[in-house]
């Protein structure tokens, strides 16, 4: 369970790193306007290469981390509910590498693969939202974690106000690639700090 704990970290830098490459060999992409499901957008330069080496690895890599965390509290309903939110999280980023969306990613109509990932987006960012706060709530009630339960409701009503300054962007795409950054980021940064914690507990 510890190598898969690691998917917390893993996920995240390959996804990051994705990013960032395939970005730069598209000039006239926008970090700060543009959401990064449009550099997998189908029939875009370099799509097949943010899809499958970014989006899909990344996401079973972080379906990995949720299965870790199910494993490292046992029979506890709590965590356990939220290790299963993170899990879907993993699994629903990577099926938004296989269903990319359409140029711009507009908002409504296009093809059926965008539809797909259109409706699959916001579900997945408040699965790992919701994980978040139900594992915090469960790390305060544990002696060894405890420290980590204040951090990780912090982080989930940090990254809750920028999904919905995200979602109020929508209409005019006004900083929106920003708000969906500095949300990952937040989360991205917990999965990373549990994950590499869970890995030292159980050394």
């Amino acid at each position: 369970m510890r190598i898969l704990a690691l998917g917390g970290v893993a996920g995240p830098a390959l996804f990051t790193l994705t990013t960032l490459v395939i970005a730069a060999l598209r000039p006239r992409y926008n970090h700060v306007t543009s959401m990064i499901s449009e550099l997998g957008a189908t029939g875009t330069p370099y799509a097949a290469l943010m899809n499958y080496i970014g989006f899909v690895p990344a996401g079973l890599m972080l379906a990995a981390f949720g299965v870790a965390l199910a494993r490292a509290f046992p029979r506890q309903r709590m965590a356990t509910a939220g290790a299963v939110l993170v899990t879907l999280f993993g699994f629903g980023m990577a099926a938004s590498g296989v269903f990319s969306c359409d140029p711009g990613c507009p908002q409504s109509g296009g093809s059926f693969e965008h539809v797909v990932h259109d409706r699959i987006a916001p579900i997945i960012f408040v699965c790992l939202i919701a994980g978040t706060a139900i594992l915090g709530i469960h790390f305060r009630r544990i002696p060894k974690w405890h420290h980590l339960g204040v951090y990780s409701l912090f982080t989930s009503a940090l990254s809750l106000a920028f999904l919905v300054a995200l979602i109020r962007s929508l209409e005019t795409r006004t900083l929106t690639g920003l708000w969906q950054r500095l949300m990952l980021a937040t989360l991205f940064l917990w999965c990373a700090v549990i994950g590499l914690r869970h890995r030292a507990q159980h050394n």
